[in-house]
C-alpha cells in the first residue's frame, strides 16, 4: 500500500483532501474545484479519486443523484502516525539529546608531509613555474625593472 506521504505528495490529491476535511462533497464539486485552481480535466480527477479510493484515503456513498466522497478516518490515523514517527526519529536523533553523544574519531592528515619540516629548494628554478618563452620574473629581492628592454608581451 501506499505511503500516506506519497498520498500526500502530490498537489492534486492533497488539495482534494483538503476539500474532503470539510466534509462530503459530490463528485461534480470536486471536478469544479480542482479544475479551477489546476487546470486539469476530469479525467485527471477521477484518476486521482481513484487513487485515493484505491488507498483508502477516501470513501465514496452513492447517492440518488451524485456519487459522495468523504474522507476516511483510518487514512487520517495512518497519517498521524507517518508524522509521529518523523518526531520519535527527531526526538531521538543521533548525537542530539542523549546521554551517549557521538565520538570524534581524530582523522589523520590528508597530506603525507603535515608535521614534517620543508625541504628548502633555495634559488632552483621549477620549469612548471616559467613564464613565456622559458623566463622567470623578477626573483626575490629584485624589481621588475624594464628599462633598455622591451616589457614582455
Amino acid at each position: 500500500m501506499m505511503h500516506p506521504f506519497e498520498v500526500v505528495a502530490e498537489p492534486v490529491r492533497r488539495r482534494i483532501l483538503e476539500v474532503l476535511a470539510t466534509g462530503r462533497h459530490p463528485v461534480g464539486v470536486l471536478n469544479e474545484v480542482i479544475a479551477v485552481e489546476f487546470g486539469v480535466s476530469r479525467s485527471a480527477v477521477s484518476h486521482h479519486l481513484r487513487i485515493l479510493r484505491a488507498v483508502r484515503a477516501v470513501s465514496v456513498l452513492p447517492d440518488s443523484a451524485e456519487r459522495l466522497y468523504g474522507l476516511e478516518d483510518d487514512f487520517l490515523h495512518r497519517l498521524d502516525a507517518a508524522v509521529g514517527e518523523l518526531f520519535h526519529l527527531w526526538d531521538h536523533r543521533y548525537g542530539f539529546g542523549s546521554e551517549h553523544a557521538p565520538i570524534s574519531v581524530p582523522t589523520p592528515p590528508r597530506t603525507p608531509h603535515v608535521g614534517r619540516e620543508r625541504s628548502v629548494r633555495g634559488d632552483r628554478q621549477r620549469p612548471h613555474r616559467l613564464g613565456r618563452k622559458g623566463r622567470r620574473g623578477a626573483g626575490r629581492g629584485e624589481s621588475a625593472s624594464w628599462e633598455g628592454r622591451e616589457p614582455p608581451t
